[in-house]
């Protein structure tokens, strides 16, 4: 007997799914590569079948309802496993694991890292995939993620470490402290300006007017602080992870002081049923291991 399936708009599923993903028909029209009506005109005539408001308008934003919400959580993990049975059944590589990771995290550890990775692992094809804040945490983006995120439901979690805040300099400025130098601050908000430096001062009993020379230098990001000290511009405070591989080569000195603790840790995510995959599993460990390696020989 054939099998008789009911009605389906898989299509309207599809459109519906980047929609929810994206909160911008536009934004899902684009990544779908058909236009902006024609992706309107699959959510209506999805709504209308399944007899639902999906999605409500306010100005130029839109929302999902509670029956949105819903579909969007049933969506997800419908079109994961329809990829992941896909993948298997038509011998899409398997050996792949891709690595969801912020910016900082990837210049300044991982990659420093990877010939390690590599050379013990050399039949597994890893893909590093940059990632923003907050990041997309789902199989369609990556199967193992490094975030700061809480723990997302269903995933499996992990700590690697977290994130502490080191002063470093360029070579030059080794006795730094010893009299006030120009100092970094890795936020340009006027407000935050200098609030690290502070945290910073406090934990360590030393006053400002002791350290800092000058006008404050300012950046958005601890990388553009990093390459500023390495320019000879002052000192910053950086997350050690980030410091460690250009201490170990000498272009930056770690200068005396307790580090800062920001509150923030950087985790591994991966989903539950495939935290035991052998690959997934066998990066899961090197991380680990990587990162406990790197604290004892840094001791920070």
């Amino acid at each position: 007997m054939t099998k008789r399936r009911t009605q389906m708009n898989l299509r309207g599923f599809q459109v519906f799914d980047a929609v929810a993903r994206h909160l911008s028909v536009t934004a899902a029209a684009e990544e779908l590569g058909i236009t902006q009506s024609a992706a309107s005109h699959q959510l209506r005539k999805l709504s209308d079948l399944l007899g639902e408001v999906l999605i409500e308008r306010q100005g130029r934003s839109i929302s999902l309802t509670d029956a949105g919400r819903r579909l969007a959580d049933s969506l997800d993990g419908a079109f994961d496993l329809i990829e992941q049975s896909a993948a298997a059944t038509i011998g899409v590589n398997r050996r792949m694991v891709r690595l969801a990771l912020y910016s900082s995290f990837a210049s300044g550890w991982m990659i420093p890292a990877l010939p390690q990775f590599t050379e013990k692992n050399p039949d597994i094809d890893l893909r590093l995939i940059m990632i923003s804040d907050p990041p997309e945490i789902t199989d369609r983006v990556a199967d193992v993620f490094v975030s700061s995120e809480p723990q997302r439901r269903g995933y499996w979690s992990t700590r690697l470490f977290r994130e502490l805040l080191v002063p470093v300099a360029a070579p030059q400025f080794r006795q730094a402290f010893a009299r006030p130098i120009p100092l970094i601050s890795s936020d340009t908000d006027p407000v935050l300006t200098g609030k690290d430096w502070e945290a910073f001062a406090m934990l360590n009993g030393l006053e400002m007017s002791a350290l800092r020379e000058g006008a404050w230098r300012c950046c958005s990001h601890y990388l553009l602080a990093l390459e500023m000290v390495r320019a000879g511009m002052g000192a910053a405070l950086v997350p050690d992870f980030i410091a460690f591989p250009l201490m170990a080569r000498g272009e930056v000195v770690r200068l005396p002081g307790d580090p800062v603790p920001t509150g923030l840790t950087y985790d591994i995510q991966v989903k539950y049923e495939r935290r035991n995959e052998p690959d997934i599993a066998r990066l899961v460990t090197w991380l680990r291991s990587a990162a406990r390696r790197n604290r004892h020989k840094y001791g920070s």
